[in-house]
């Protein structure tokens, strides 16, 4: 490296970090970098540094010009490349007929029964519930669209297992959660895997003490839905009560879990 490279080269350098420690201390209230110890970054810092910034600019500039660097090379205006038509070239596939990318990274994948992360870990604690202290989870949600229904519900299940007196309400398009006729080729068979997991996790709930409420409204005015239509054990309640179970629960000073989708 020529001198002047090497006095250029430290010259960036150091106004750089100068200029990143002024920015730190203005916007961040904090130091800059790191800064490197000895005589020779202590000239640049406390020498070389505040004299630059001192310098008016077209002396700046001059010493700029003067030094090595991309400013000084002389640029050849290039040719327009003459335009090639537009021909489509074919695509080279492989012998599977899959389009041929080459594959930029080898990482070896986690065999079957691998853990990938600590599953025994846990930050908070596992909290029970005090005698008498209740859980309220409203579902307004339609069956398999999604997963948020049957995840509540099995979060439910978990808070009636801590001890939470827990009450389920079903509203809106919730109510078709707790259809007792669900099933094909017939009720209670199953059209896929699954396709009974909330009718096996709702009769879950009520057989360990949860109590599970379905608005009429949205029964019938919606969905033309019968109380016998609903799993046994479900309460069908008035439009009413889905405000006044929210505020029974806010009045209780209960925990309250609610799923909205549409």
């Amino acid at each position: 490296m020529s001198f002047s490279q090497w006095l250029r080269a430290n010259s960036e350098r150091h106004l750089l970090e100068a200029a990143q420690a002024d920015m730190a201390r203005r916007y961040l209230n904090r130091p800059g970098p790191v800064q490197e110890a000895g005589l020779g970054p202590f000239f640049w810092r406390r020498v070389f540094v505040p004299v630059y910034r001192r310098l008016p600019w077209e002396l700046r500039r001059s010493v700029i010009q003067a030094l090595p660097g991309s400013h000084r090379r002389r640029w050849q205006a290039q040719r327009p490349a003459r335009r090639q038509p537009n021909v489509q070239q074919p695509i080279r596939t492989t012998s599977k007929g899959a389009d041929s990318m080459p594959k930029t990274v080898d990482t070896p994948r986690a065999e079957e029964g691998a853990y990938l992360y600590n599953a025994e870990e846990k930050v908070f604690e596992d909290i029970k519930a005090n005698p008498g202290e209740k859980a309220f989870v409203f579902l307004h949600t339609v069956p398999y669209e999604g997963s948020v229904g049957l995840v509540n519900l099995l979060t439910a299940t978990r808070l009636l297992r801590k001890g939470f007196e827990v009450h389920v309400v079903l509203y809106g398009p919730g109510v078709l959660m707790a259809s007792a006729t669900r099933g094909y080729p017939s009720v209670g068979k199953e059209g896929f895997p699954g396709n009974l997991a909330i009718n096996n996790q709702i009769k879950t709930l009520l057989k360990e003490g949860a109590h599970v409420y379905a608005c009429r409204f949205a029964m019938g005015a919606l969905y033309g839905f019968r109380e016998d239509d609903l799993i046994d054990g479900v309460k069908a309640f008035n439009p009413l009560d889905v405000l006044d179970s929210a505020l029974a629960a806010w009045r209780a000073g209960a925990f309250q879990l609610n799923t909205w989708t549409v």
